[in-house]
């Protein structure tokens, strides 16, 4: 299993205010460690997006969320967890 961030991600995590960005740490400490899907650690709430079959989303407080998909490497077989987006709700827009 690994994980990997987009440019967006980054560029959208490096605009958090810093106690965000430590839950958000947290948050991803805490993915790792339960990221057999499903179930993930029930206080991620994480679910699929509605609307959206292939992207995920999950709470990193009440107000900021994370989005992210699953991919298979074709190669080896290992799931990869792709991180999109993280903000506010507004990124359910454009998750």
């Amino acid at each position: 299993m690994r994980f990997r961030a987009t440019e967006p991600f980054w560029k959208a995590y490096a605009k958090l205010p810093q106690r965000v960005k430590e839950r958000a740490r947290r948050a991803f400490q805490l993915f790792r460690e339960g990221a057999e899907y499903p179930p993930f650690h029930p206080s991620l709430r994480i679910r699929k997006m509605q609307g959206h079959p292939t992207i995920w989303e999950g709470h990193v407080t009440r107000e900021y969320v994370f989005t992210f998909h699953i991919e298979q490497d074709p190669d080896a077989g290992e799931t990869i967890f792709v991180f999109r987006s993280i903000g506010t709700h507004e990124i359910y827009r454009s998750p």
